[in-house]
């Protein structure tokens, strides 16, 4: 099952759009989404003169939003998270990308997230970065945003923002 959302600009161009997905067979398996469709429309529902690069903060936030609703929203829909039993060890993956049509060079990730707080990096070229994170996806809400802030400290670090640390989130 999937659930989608979809703000549009005048002209009824597709700006934003937030997706929730989950398949239950012998494992469940949630996801969820959040895309900028198009840099263009999602300027035009913004106020003049707003920013659309997206700050560490909003990044946050959209990947804490993603990761609750994808492991504790869905499948509380379907399971009850006290009888549940893991048949691997349960992950999650966290990633930011900046995709494009097929046709055209995908747009590096600085240009859709100001990456400048982290210091020097490859922020015009990198397309994507992600981490894994092995732990239960059950957790409290202040336990899930210290781990996804130790987590996103090591992704870029990873991805060549070596100076980061958790003070500049």
């Amino acid at each position: 099952m999937s659930y989608t959302s979809t703000i549009m600009a005048p002209g009824g161009r597709r700006a934003l759009s937030a997706t929730v997905m989950m398949s239950v067979e012998d494992t469940v398996v949630t996801c969820a989404e959040a895309l900028i469709e198009d840099t263009s429309a999602w300027a035009a529902l913004l106020p003049a003169g707003a920013e659309t690069q997206l700050g560490l903060d909003e990044v946050q936030a959209l990947l804490l939003a993603a990761w609750e609703s994808a492991a504790e929203t869905l499948p509380d829909a379907v399971v009850d998270p006290a009888r549940m039993q893991w048949s691997a060890p349960p992950t999650t993956e966290l990633r930011l990308s900046g995709e494009g049509p097929h046709d055209q060079p995908s747009p590096g990730l600085g240009t859709l997230i100001d990456l400048e707080a982290l210091g020097p990096g490859e922020e015009g070229i990198r397309p994507e970065m992600a981490i894994t994170i092995t732990r239960s996806p059950i957790m409290h809400r202040r336990e899930r945003q210290a781990v996804l802030r130790r987590a996103l400290v090591h992704m870029t670090r990873h991805f060549g923002y070596v100076w980061a640390e958790e003070e500049l989130l």
